[in-house]
């Protein structure tokens, strides 16, 4: 069984000795580095590399050893950021494959609304909003968050939220009676209409509601 090299370690030294004998491997080494990841790896992560062997170098720097050994040693330390950088990105490849799939298969089972002429009006009467009233109606009405929440969600008190989904839905109601009778089924004044019909539970626009809870 082969034993591993050990490294001799070097005294606690000051942070100005310490800068100066990283700085003095960076400018010796980091060429090599660099070509040694460009070998292995696409440019933006041989970059991503080079920065973190000698991050390491800087935080492990009583390991580094005196020449001719710096070099090698550095290798190393390339060698296993290049394997973590390997295991991360394969770790969010198969998380990225296995979201894509479950929402592929969330999306053939919910109703689609985004085609429908209501959908459409609410969307564009939504865009016309501020970013912040578009997304708090989003929030409650398609997210399905209560006030409270949609605090916790936007770091705002319960009652700062309820004011301006208040207001938020004024505004929008306000729009909508401007482009004609509510997409809802009902006239602005909020009177249902005779042929309203609900929208599928998770897309149902409930910004005519209630404040909530």
């Amino acid at each position: 069984m082969s034993r591993r090299r050990r490294t001799r370690s070097r005294p606690p030294a000051e942070q100005a000795d310490v800068e100066q004998l990283v700085t003095h491997a960076y400018e010796r080494h980091a060429g090599a580095i660099a070509a040694y990841a460009l070998r292995r790896a696409a440019p933006a992560d041989a970059a991503d590399v080079v920065a973190d062997t000698f991050l390491v170098a800087w935080r492990r720097h009583v390991e580094i050893p005196d020449e001719p050994d710096t070099l090698p040693w550095l290798y190393g330390v390339a060698r296993r950021v290049l394997a973590n950088q390997r295991r991360s990105r394969d770790r969010r490849t198969r998380l990225h494959d296995r979201l894509r799939t479950e929402f592929i298969e969330f999306d053939t089972r919910v109703d689609r609304v985004e085609d429908t002429e209501r959908f459409q009006r609410v969307a564009s009467a939504l865009a016309c909003l501020s970013d912040d009233d578009a997304e708090l109606l989003r929030l409650t009405a398609w997210e399905g968050l209560t006030p409270t929440e949609i605090a916790t969600a936007i770091g705002l008190e319960p009652s700062a939220v309820r004011q301006r989904l208040r207001r938020a839905r004024q505004r929008l109601r306000h729009r909508l009676a401007a482009d004609g009778p509510d997409v809802a089924g009902r006239d602005p004044a909020g009177q249902r209409g005779p042929g309203a019909h609900r929208l599928p539970v998770s897309h149902e626009p409930r910004w005519s509601a209630g404040g909530g809870s």
